[in-house]
């Protein structure tokens, strides 16, 4: 059985982000919601300018604004990114629709940035990523049998 899914409209979205973050600049109408913010994932960590952009029937893209990203010595490019060059971030596995538009931006993707950015620190100091991904596709169907047969009980 599919579960069906009630999409929050951008300004619900935009009401949540700047009650939680009220030193964010937003932007937002019915098609696109622009959302910037500085984000520190712990005490001992650096300010990310972060930039995250929602369409409407679309999944949020994350960039980093600045400071631009680090490399580890010896790399060419950032780990679980779409794109080093843009700086965009990959927070979730966007197939498996681990993220929907019922969900806040504010509960979900803004804690996955921080958690990333946390993995991207410890990855600067030892060249290891700790913060998983997917790239193997096999683990991606099983996740996605995973998610199905959890969605099952719910209903």
């Amino acid at each position: 059985m599919k579960v069906k899914i009630h999409p929050l409209n951008m300004a619900l979205q935009a009401q949540r982000l700047k009650a939680l973050f009220p030193n964010s600049e937003i932007n937002f109408n019915s098609q696109v919601l622009n959302w910037r913010c500085v984000i520190t994932p712990s005490p001992l960590s650096r300010e990310y300018q972060i930039k995250l952009v929602l369409g409407r029937g679309e999944q949020p893209n994350v960039y980093i604004e600045s400071p631009l990203l680090e490399l580890y010595p010896e790399k060419n490019s950032l780990p679980h990114v779409y794109s080093t060059k843009k700086q965009w971030l990959c927070l979730y596995y966007k197939k498996v629709k681990q993220w929907n538009s019922g969900m806040y931006l504010a509960d979900t993707v803004v804690p996955w940035i921080s958690e990333w950015l946390m993995h991207y620190e410890l990855w600067l100091c030892t060249g290891i990523w700790h913060g998983g991904g997917i790239h193997d596709e096999k683990k991606v169907e099983n996740l996605k049998e995973e998610l199905i047969e959890g969605n099952k009980g719910r209903s």
